[in-house]
């Protein structure tokens, strides 16, 4: 059995009839058939990114995959939910980069947006427009510090990427998570935040107090780094089993 986490490639490998067959699932699959982007994109996506290109439920595309034989399944599959819209996205200008007349004639576009990417102004968000959405590119470059956002528009899916690191401090947002003292040490929890509210909650408490803080985070925060050196701020790392710990030293 398959698993979400299961590559295209590997799937098809073993059952390469899906390469025929999911298409009835949803048109989105017909790409497998692709010369170039049915070679290229199995490689890079599970069946996760998979459901995220298509639009489509992840469980329900599972089911299909592991079913015995030939799909047989209903013409309209479960949508996706819509993902939340990030606080940046109406506020933040952008550089529009056009990719379906490079998909379009079988060309590969990622040069194309590592050029773009390397190329943006800083504050900038890129703007990539596409007939179905990124999902390895998303994963790819939110591995690298940059966070994204996908809308469905009617000719073309706009996907945004926005650097993290260029304007995190000033982003707007919902209310910050506040430290505790905790013996005579404040301590601030930001496991439970999703990016990029993290970083935002432990530079304010920085900059609110030259007192030490204690942070408790799920995973190595590489973006605070750079900017508690440019504050002067000093630190030391400690991991666990399950949490980070950041000690940031008062001034």
């Amino acid at each position: 059995m398959f698993d979400l986490d299961t590559k295209i490639s590997t799937i098809l490998s073993a059952r390469p009839e899906l390469r025929d067959t999911l298409p009835a699932f949803h048109p989105a699959f017909e790409k497998l058939k692709h010369p170039v982007l049915g070679r290229v994109m199995p490689r890079l996506v599970n069946v996760r990114d998979a459901a995220k290109v298509a639009g489509v439920d992840p469980q329900a595309l599972l089911e299909v995959i592991n079913l015995p034989g030939p799909p047989q399944v209903s013409p309209a599959p479960t949508p996706r939910p819509a993902e939340p819209t990030p606080p940046w996205l109406e506020t933040t200008p952008r550089v529009v980069l056009d990719l379906r007349p490079s998909l379009a004639e079988g060309r590969e576009p990622f040069a194309l947006i590592i050029k773009a990417s390397r190329e943006l102004p800083p504050g900038h968000a890129l703007e990539l427009l596409t007939p179905f959405e990124p999902a390895p590119l998303r994963s790819f470059l939110g591995a690298r510090g940059w966070e994204s956002a996908c809308v469905l528009g009617e000719d073309a899916h706009h996907t945004f990427f926005l650097r993290m690191e260029d304007a995190p401090d000033q982003l707007p947002g919902p209310p910050l998570a506040e430290p505790v003292v905790v013996n005579g040490v404040r301590e601030l929890d930001v496991r439970n935040l999703e990016a990029p509210e993290p970083l935002r909650a432990v530079l304010s408490a920085v900059d609110s107090s030259p007192e030490a803080l204690r942070v408790r985070h799920r995973r190595l925060p590489s973006l605070l780094f750079p900017k508690l050196e440019a504050r002067g701020r000093s630190f030391s790392v400690q991991e666990e089993a399950d949490d980070v710990w950041i000690r940031i030293d008062e001034t």
